[in-house]
């Protein structure tokens, strides 16, 4: 075991500076990894609330009485990617809008006596979608079929269905970013192994000639992998933090990465160097 440890140390200290060069590599991969989940975190935890309001507003004409958007409600739940749907009165939006706007009610309140209750704001259906199966595509085709109908005067997709369609699209995001730094990790390390094996071409023949076993040829490659792997994955994440410490001030209230996202990273690049060291192993022992 002693020398199976000094030879994966030699066979370390064989690269000299290209380990460091290799790690700083690494290290800034993971730190662009980290700003990805740390984006697709912050969205995630917004669009915990999804439930409370609706995916499309459709806004009714003034000519259009209440039987007449009730009637058309009624259709328009029928169609197969609506979960729900209901009716909001233009007294009920004028009421809402002076509790949300709270320093501006006065106004509205005033604007709406001044006008001897001409209501400016116009009844709505609150169309409730299944966002987890349907794409931003789909939203645009229904919102589209919506404006075809003569009593609707516009149809508008909620800041909480912006906020899914970005949840999504960070998603694919974070998806395609674990994907590329997999390949330039795998690059990084992969070059530094077949340079070091390379150097050590004629020290491995030996060995395989006096009989040393496949597991002690192994040993070097994968250890040599896995710390290049670790060390620069756990480097990447302190260079991170210590930016997001800085700048905390200015990001507002966010929670740096889960302790288990943390992990992953750290045990993902060690696998991927496992990998690495495996694969040039079978090259060149």
């Amino acid at each position: 075991m002693r020398y199976r440890f000094q030879n994966a140390i030699s066979h370390i200290s064989r690269a000299g500076s290209s380990n460091l060069m290799s790690i700083v590599g690494i290290a800034f991969v993971v730190t662009l990894l980290a700003v990805l989940l740390l984006n697709h975190s912050s969205i995630s935890k917004s669009s915990e609330f999804k439930d409370h309001s609706p995916t499309l507003v459709a806004f009714l004409k003034d000519s259009v009485d209440e039987s007449e958007g009730r009637t058309l409600l009624s259709q328009i739940e029928k169609s197969g990617h609506i979960l729900a749907a209901n009716y909001t009165s233009k007294a009920e939006n004028l009421a809402r809008g002076e509790t949300e706007f709270r320093d501006l009610g006065i106004l509205i309140r005033e604007a709406f006596a001044e006008t001897k209750g001409v209501n400016p704001f116009p009844a709505s259906l609150n169309i409730y979608v299944d966002e987890e199966l349907i794409t931003r595509r789909v939203l645009e085709q229904i919102a589209l079929e919506m404006k075809g109908y003569n009593e609707i005067e516009d149809v508008t997709l909620t800041g909480q269905g912006q906020l899914n369609d970005r949840l999504r699209s960070s998603e694919r995001t974070v998806l395609i970013g674990i994907g590329v730094s997999v390949v330039v990790v795998w690059f990084i390390i992969g070059s530094l192994l077949n340079k070091t094996a390379a150097v050590r071409a004629e020290e491995i023949t030996l060995m395989k000639l006096l009989g040393m076993p496949r597991r002690y040829l192994l040993a070097p490659f994968v250890c040599h992998g896995i710390f290049l792997g670790g060390f620069g994955a756990v480097c990447g994440l302190g260079c991170f933090y210590g930016m997001f410490y800085i700048f905390r001030s200015e990001l507002g209230v966010i929670d740096f990465l889960a302790i288990y996202q943390l992990i992953s990273v750290v045990l993902g690049s060690m696998l991927v160097g496992s990998f690495t060291g495996l694969i040039t192993h079978w090259k060149y022992a």
